[in-house]
């Protein structure tokens, strides 16, 4: 076995395990057993303390960051960083998990479900279906990506937990403030974290898989791939 499918089964294994529960709390939202709803009015009745407008106005400003909207133009800019670079494979890699991932498939989950948001304690307007959370779905996978990409990088171990903690702080803080802002169930954020966390892993597997022969291929195009090969 290569060293290459020796670094992806993990990550399969990772993200094949992350995948089954997001199934398991997709069918529990689907089918709506009493302690799905239980779980939600228990967690939003810890998260929605503490209410003001002040609070609500900063949470409301930050937690556009974790929009659909923002997270394809930061992955362009992303993209055209790595491709200035000519980590071409990389640069593919990443902007095209957060299309499929991200974007596309969380809009065709969210019809799929079709499950309305939540109609009481909702602080702004918010339009749309609600599971899972856009917003949990694309800053996972967006920043998730990103602190891997890095964490992969570096080779101190405190930066690496560094990075690791900073990233998984913010991806919660985004998961608290659909919930804190009453725009989606907890179950909805939950989903949304699992579904990114199974596309980080499984797309990382895939990468692991496709990137030399996709350098190879460039290579043969007379494409200069400065993406890293190991």
């Amino acid at each position: 076995m290569n060293t290459n499918k020796k670094k992806a089964i993990p990550l399969f294994t990772i993200g094949g395990f992350a995948l089954l529960l997001f199934v398991i709390v997709a069918l529990a939202v689907h089918s709506e057993p009493r302690w799905v709803a239980k779980f939600d009015l228990n967690w939003i009745g810890r998260i929605q303390t503490n209410v003001s407008a002040s609070k609500t106005s900063l949470i409301d400003s930050l937690t556009m960051i974790g929009s659909a909207e923002t997270a394809i133009i930061l992955t362009i800019i992303v993209v055209v960083i790595l491709f200035f670079l000519r980590k071409f494979v990389v640069g593919l890699w990443f902007g095209g998990t957060v299309l499929v991932c991200a974007i596309l498939l969380n809009a065709v989950l969210k019809h799929i479900f079709e499950r309305p948001r939540p109609n009481f304690n909702r602080l702004i307007a918010e339009t749309g279906f609600s599971f899972p959370s856009g917003h949990a779905t694309g800053t996972t996978i967006f920043y998730g990506l990103a602190a891997m990409f890095l964490i992969f990088t570096v080779k101190q171990m405190w930066a690496k937990i560094v990075i690791g903690v900073v990233g998984l702080g913010w991806i919660f803080f985004i998961m608290y403030s659909r919930v804190y802002l009453g725009v989606h169930y907890p179950t909805d954020v939950l989903g949304g974290f699992l579904f990114g966390i199974a596309s980080i892993f499984i797309s990382l597997g895939v990468y692991f898989l496709v990137r030399e022969p996709l350098h190879n291929l460039l290579v043969k195009w007379r494409i200069k791939d400065r993406s890293i090969i190991k």
